[in-house]
């Protein structure tokens, strides 16, 4: 199964098109060279933002379903929940990325504006020993080759930190190419 899809290569028949004019322009200018380089260099641009932008466009997928649980004597957390692939094309493999935030406010497993810590002692921390991280981000892989359509559940294991006094977490879904 080829990872790329018909706007793939109809970006690259494009692209290729464009660099053989851009070859005859340049053959017609006294400064061939100069010519030859920004012409290959706008391609190069607008190639790699179109790539990405089809990407992020075609391959898509949601989480669903999540569930917490705590457990104390070792610990951690366990968060489960539900991936499915909801664009039309296969996704090679899904990453899930996990924000967990030391909320100090109650009500819901979701951050909230309000509950979040302030990100601004994150950046100036410094060479303080005491200083606690509010915020932790991992990612971590929860299927691989996922059909248009299907859905899998997963499974992840962090390590909770000990000064967390109220938890909330986010988990949002990446589909690899």
């Amino acid at each position: 199964m080829s990872p790329l899809t018909p706007w793939h290569y109809l970006l690259l028949i494009v692209l290729g098109l464009l660099f053989i004019v851009g070859i005859l322009v340049s053959m017609r200018t006294n400064s061939k060279s100069s010519v030859f380089i920004t012409i290959s260099l706008v391609l190069l641009l607008i190639g790699a933002f179109m790539w990405k932008l089809i990407n992020e466009s075609v391959y898509l997928v949601e989480v669903s379903n999540l569930e917490q649980e705590r457990f104390y004597q070792s610990e951690q957390v366990l968060i489960k929940g539900i991936v499915r692939n909801v664009g039309k094309f296969p996704v090679a493999n899904v990453v899930a990325v996990i924000q967990l935030s030391n909320s100090q406010g109650g009500g819901g497993d979701k951050a909230s504006l309000f509950s979040q810590p302030s990100v601004f002692a994150e950046l100036y921390k410094g060479d303080n020993p005491d200083f606690k991280q509010q915020n932790i981000l991992e990612e971590h892989t929860i299927a691989e080759s996922l059909s248009p359509g299907k859905s899998k559940t997963f499974r992840i294991m962090m390590d909770y930190p000990p000064h967390f006094k109220r938890m909330s977490f986010d988990v949002t879904a990446k589909a690899g190419y």
